[in-house]
């Protein structure tokens, strides 16, 4: 009996969140999807990507299609601005934290997806790109995405989330030398991906970071 009732509730609490999400997907997320999708068509229409040695083909990953993890990444804790979605959160007595664990986790998927299929079309026209080219795409993006994602969640303003992310991709330009392996920019400075799971190491712990502090608010 215990154990039917323990079953229950776990079912009726991925009910809950399945709920939450369905609801985020349909009213905001496909706004971000459509942010990312638009700088992936942008990153084709300014850059070549035809007959490129490994190294020139890092630029348009690393110079513009990491854009995706920030335009992913930083709005996760957005949608709560929505009444709509705060009042289900609610209702559904949800643990808000682990909606948003969830929403990160659909972005990333999306954002491993978008840059993959980049570095496909690359190869596709005849650029000499490898699966070091696939990490670079992600990490970087990943990264970039995890700075505002940072921003965002302890600032609480996603705006400031985006502005944040905007300054340390222009810092890489400035500052490149002083950034060491979390220069967004390694593989076509360098021609090395060891500086990418730095990179990969450093989104998780930001990200981590955030939801440290956000559950610590939350418990205040």
């Amino acid at each position: 009996m215990a154990e039917e009732m323990t079953t229950g509730r776990k079912g009726k609490q991925i009910n809950n969140y399945g709920k939450i999400i369905a609801v985020n997907l349909k009213y905001h997320f496909g706004m971000h999807l459509a942010a990312a999708v638009a700088v992936f068509v942008l990153t084709l229409l300014l850059f070549n990507i035809t007959a490129l040695s490994p190294k020139a083909a890092a630029q348009p990953i690393e110079f513009m299609l990491c854009w995706t993890g920030m335009v992913l990444l930083t709005p996760v804790f957005w949608p709560e601005r929505d009444p709509v979605i705060r009042d289900v959160v609610r209702a559904k007595r949800a643990d808000y934290l682990k909606v948003c664990l969830i929403r990160v986790v659909y972005s990333i998927l999306t954002l491993i997806v978008l840059n993959t299929a980049f570095v496909g079309l690359m190869r596709v026209r005849e650029s000499q790109v490898s699966l070091q080219h696939v990490l670079c795409a992600v990490a970087t993006a990943f990264f970039l995405g995890a700075v505002g994602f940072t921003g965002s969640g302890i600032i609480d303003n996603t705006v400031v989330g985006h502005m944040i992310a905007l300054m340390y991709y222009m810092a890489n330009y400035g500052l490149k030398d002083k950034l060491g392996v979390f220069n967004l920019f390694s593989m076509y400075m360098n021609g090395s991906c060891r500086e990418k799971w730095w990179q990969i190491a450093g989104g998780i712990a930001l990200i981590a970071v955030t939801f440290v502090v956000r559950r610590w608010r939350d418990t205040r």
